[in-house]
């Protein structure tokens, strides 16, 4: 695996992982952590939004479908709370395009449909936090 740092960044990039699958969000933060990030992980958008992480993270990974809030209304939400939107990679095993067509005309940076290559992710997490 190539590490996700590289000579642009001098510091680990801190990465926040919304998925309410334990066995999901236990597979992210093994991979990004092996990969140079840090990782946060959070079980809901409810509990991410209560611990004030967004001002201080590089990258968002979320799931669509979560209790009360989703992941296409946290993208929404960070949207409109940060002066700079955080990149946000939105993830889903749902088959509806129409997800995929709100996500990105939300301004997610990334859409994957579950299952998905872990280099693919690592990519996206690449050009992510590289980015100017």
């Amino acid at each position: 695996m190539t590490p996700v740092s590289g000579a642009s960044i001098r510091r680990k990039p801190v990465v926040a992982i919304v998925d309410d699958d334990p066995a999901m969000r236990a597979s992210l933060v093994d991979l990004l952590d092996s990969a140079g990030c840090l990782s946060m992980a959070f079980d809901s958008a409810e509990q991410f939004m209560a611990a004030d992480a967004a001002r201080t993270i590089d990258l968002v990974i979320t799931d669509i479908q979560m209790g009360q809030i989703g992941g296409l209304d946290l993208l929404v939400r960070l949207r409109a709370i940060l002066p700079v939107p955080v990149p946000v990679i939105v993830i889903t095993a749902l088959p509806d395009e129409r997800l995929e067509r709100r996500a990105v005309t939300s301004g997610c940076f990334a859409f994957l449909r579950k299952p998905f290559d872990p280099e693919t992710l690592l990519g996206y997490v690449r050009a992510a936090v590289t980015r100017p």
